[in-house]
């Protein structure tokens, strides 16, 4: 038996490591990009939302930033393999049949984090490459992060081993990386089908809960208006992510207007244009939009929305349910994700 889980385990990782030996083949090849001649025409958007010098650093808030090494090397790939363009050059390819040159991306970030500022911006700027900020308002207004950061910073930082939930009474075991991971996924999964004021006392009983200071403005990890104005005046778009950061397939429909209205409405106060761009939030639970949800944000006078829906736009696209990719964690990672996309390879 022992015998048989040796070669077992060792047949796997050769399977593992031909699987690497490929993606990296295509990758450093150009094997998908000479494939890439006979496809249809596409275009790519990329999703990211912090930046900073070491991901470690934000493991116990943001939890996925990308490290600055890995986004420059990135970022430079985009600007020598692939054509960087804005989203409203996207939006209007699926829509209005734009030509774009061929290997299109967008690049995109969601939330409004102080890094897209201190350490994105230059960056970009450095690679003449145009992004869209989607803005989450209630945090850059009060620079008080997202609940779900708030969260994670709550339940990494306590020092109690048993947690009961307030509003329910069940207990978990937070000692352990299980019965953490465990305890994360029911409050994710509850602050995301809440939104306002209701959203905001669930976070703050559940820091109480748990003994921990909550996470506010005094972490600096979100943008101020004049920051997010700086964006603007450097050249990159500026877009809506609600005001809250709820899913907004999960909330009632008059909550799900609000959000996007609100967010739309706030934004073009503070930064004095129209804002036309959007993004949905989808911190837990799925579906993150539906048809309710597009019906409100074209009501609101978007002219592109975008999703965390995995995959490429093609014309025809609906324009406020376009398809966005996550680069990964490296450049060969970001490579293979791309061309796929543009292959087909990601619906």
């Amino acid at each position: 038996m022992l015998a048989t889980g040796r070669s077992s385990g060792g047949a796997g990782l050769l399977r593992s490591r031909a699987k690497l030996w490929v993606k990296s083949a295509a990758v450093h090849g150009r094997v998908l990009r000479a494939a890439g001649r006979f496809a249809k025409p596409r275009s790519v958007v990329l999703a990211y939302h912090s930046v900073v010098e070491n991901p470690v650093d934000t493991a116990n808030t943001i939890r996925i930033s990308h490290s600055r090494a890995a986004f420059e090397s990135q970022m430079g790939i985009v600007s020598r393999r692939f054509h960087p363009v804005t989203i409203e050059e996207v939006r209007n390819f699926a829509v209005e049949g734009q030509q774009l040159p061929p290997w299109s991306a967008a690049v995109t970030f969601d939330d409004g984090f102080a890094d897209n500022y201190d350490v994105v911006l230059p960056i970009l700027n450095r690679y003449g490459i145009p992004a869209t900020f989607y803005i989450m308002v209630n945090a850059v207004e009060t620079g008080t992060p997202p609940w779900y950061v708030r969260l994670n910073f709550a339940f990494n930082t306590t020092n109690l081993a048993t947690w009961i939930h307030p509003e329910n009474g069940r207990s978990f075991e937070i000692a352990s990386a299980e019965g953490k991971k465990a305890a994360l996924n029911v409050v994710w999964d509850t602050g995301a089908a809440r939104s306002g004021s209701a959203q905001e006392q669930l976070i703050q009983k559940i820091e109480e809960s748990l003994q921990v200071e909550p996470l506010g403005a005094r972490s600096g990890l979100m943008m101020n208006w004049d920051q997010v104005r700086a964006l603007k005046k450097a050249g990159h778009t500026i877009g809506g992510h609600t005001l809250s950061h709820p899913n907004l397939a999960q909330v009632p429909e008059a909550e799900a207007r609000a959000e996007i209205r609100g967010c739309k409405e706030r934004l073009e106060e503070r930064l004095g244009e129209p804002i036309q761009h959007f993004s949905y939030p989808h911190p837990a639970l799925t579906p993150h939009w539906s048809p309710q949800t597009l019906r409100i944000t074209q009501e609101a006078g978007f002219r592109s929305a975008v999703l965390t829906t995995p995959g490429a736009v093609l014309p025809g696209d609906p324009p406020l349910s376009l398809k966005r990719i996550g680069p990964g964690n490296d450049s060969d990672q970001m490579v293979w994700e791309m061309e796929r996309a543009f292959l087909g390879g990601i619906n």
